[in-house]
């Protein structure tokens, strides 16, 4: 099946219906399909300013940083979400790449082995494993950007 912006858009939407939880599952389960066609340029202001916030993240207890996201995910008022609100839709999809990167390596606490999607965040997770590629990264993309 072939997805247009308008079915990226409806992912997004759907994904943004779910718990914060289930969108974090989400997230980085499409990470995970997608990671090895990543490769973004290090050197870049995005991906600096993206770490400044990861690293504040990381300095936190592992219960503090599962918090963080969610605040971002849920829009809660705080430093940390009004830091990100400022960002660029580019900047913000860093953030998630390098808190990813920062999940596989333990350095933010990681996605628990045994968490179970619910049925609707399972849907939504299928249809964005259907999305080409290029179609993932606007969700993503997308889907980050209206967190905050």
């Amino acid at each position: 099946m072939t997805y247009t912006q308008s079915n990226v858009e409806q992912v997004v939407e759907a994904l943004r219906r779910l718990n914060a939880d289930d969108q974090l599952a989400v997230l980085w389960f499409v990470y995970e399909e997608m990671k090895g066609g990543i490769t973004p340029d290090p050197k870049t202001a995005e991906l600096e300013i993206s770490q400044a916030i990861v690293d504040r993240i990381q300095q936190m207890s592992r219960e503090e940083q599962l918090q963080a996201q969610r605040d971002i995910v849920t829009g809660a008022n705080n430093d940390i979400v009004q830091q990100y609100r400022a960002l660029s839709s580019r900047t913000k999809l860093g953030v998630w790449y390098v808190l990813a990167q920062g999940m596989e390596n333990q350095s933010i606490i990681p996605m628990p082995s045994n968490y179970q999607l619910s049925s609707e965040a399972e849907n939504v997770l299928n249809q964005a494993k259907q999305l080409d590629f290029g179609n993932q990264i606007d969700f993503m993309t997308n889907a980050v950007a209206k967190m905050g």
